[in-house]
């Protein structure tokens, strides 16, 4: 069934806006070339594509493993509309946002998660994340689903996890981890950062542009063979959510439909210099925007926790919200 309800038709350079998912007859039919993770050339985005056929004709808990802004959860909610289960419940949890007791009662709590979604797919966004108790209760349950499965037993839910940690790295760090990742180690797929399969960028940022450009009510842009040389060399750290941003903030703050270089930003444009331009750069602009970069992406990665992202960035928390205020007023002028 799986194979017939993922599309897995090569990848255009032109695509259209995300339609809603359709039915067909009793089958489900996803176009994966409507999700950003999985549009690109690349033989990580077909093994992916390969992946999601494969786990969506079984139950198995899965594991995916990436670094941030690789549109985890996209993944995991595709494999769950690809499947038979398709129309039971989908939850994420953000192991971030949540206190030990708090995710403990969500999940393994009297009619938690665990206890009333037997037939849907729950999806934890940090496996390392969990604390240690949770860490065991899910080694366990996933023993017991392994249990259940071997003597016919029907009704649970399907698990999928994310980690950017690496089995090797978990092995030093979080022994207690390292032993759920093994346990999942069967059903896993590690998703490569963009800066290592360049390929599939110029079909990214094609396809994010075509959106961001019709949600923001603005015509078609096209990106110049320029600017898609820098986004192609940019080492994108926080890989496709990085890229879209700095799509949008080159889209919203012009009217001509064509993204050339000078609308992209300084640390994008400048990150490969080998020599200062004849013409010059504005230093202080670049630290600015530097600067603004690494404090936005402390405040992702921390849920806008304002005390842990200073924390993070070897700041104090006066100082982040000084540098915060400075950026606003700089915005409005």
């Amino acid at each position: 069934m799986a194979n017939e309800a993922v599309d897995n038709s090569a990848v255009r350079p032109n695509l259209q806006p995300r339609p809603a998912l359709s039915l067909v007859g009793t089958q489900r039919v996803l176009s994966l070339e409507n999700f950003e993770s999985f549009i690109g050339v690349s033989t990580n985005v077909a093994a992916l594509k390969e992946f999601i056929s494969v786990q969506a004709a079984q139950r198995q808990p899965a594991l995916l493993i990436g670094e941030r802004g690789l549109r985890q959860e996209q993944i995991a909610r595709v494999l769950h509309q690809a499947s038979e289960s398709w129309a039971q419940p989908f939850f994420a949890v953000n192991a971030h946002s949540l206190s030990s007791d708090a995710l403990h009662t969500l999940l393994f709590g009297p009619r938690g998660m665990i206890e009333t979604c037997l037939q849907g797919t729950i999806y934890i966004n940090e496996l390392t994340s969990l604390p240690l108790l949770l860490q065991q209760r899910f080694a366990a349950h996933l023993e017991e689903q392994r249990w259940r499965a071997r003597t016919g037993q029907q009704g649970h839910q399907r698990l999928i996890f994310a980690t950017e940690w690496s089995p090797g790295e978990l092995k030093a760090e979080n022994r207690l981890a390292y032993g759920l990742v093994e346990l999942l180690r069967p059903s896993s797929f590690t998703i490569r950062p963009l800066r290592e399969r360049s390929e599939d960028i110029p079909y990214l940022a094609g396809h994010l542009a075509e959106r961001v450009a019709r949600r923001l009510g603005k015509g078609a842009h096209e990106i110049s063979p320029g600017a898609m040389k820098v986004l192609t060399e940019y080492a994108w750290e926080n890989n496709i959510d990085e890229l879209e941003a700095t799509l949008e903030s080159a889209i919203a703050s012009t009217p001509p439909h064509r993204i050339d270089e000078s609308l992209l930003p300084t640390r994008v444009r400048y990150a490969t210099l080998k020599a200062i331009p004849a013409n010059g750069i504005d230093l202080p602009h670049m630290v600015d925007d530097y600067e603004r970069n690494l404090i936005e992406t402390a405040l992702r990665q921390t849920g806008g926790n304002q005390t842990k992202a200073a924390r993070i960035l070897g700041l104090r928390v006066q100082t982040l919200n000084m540098k915060l205020k400075r950026f606003a007023e700089q915005e409005k002028n």
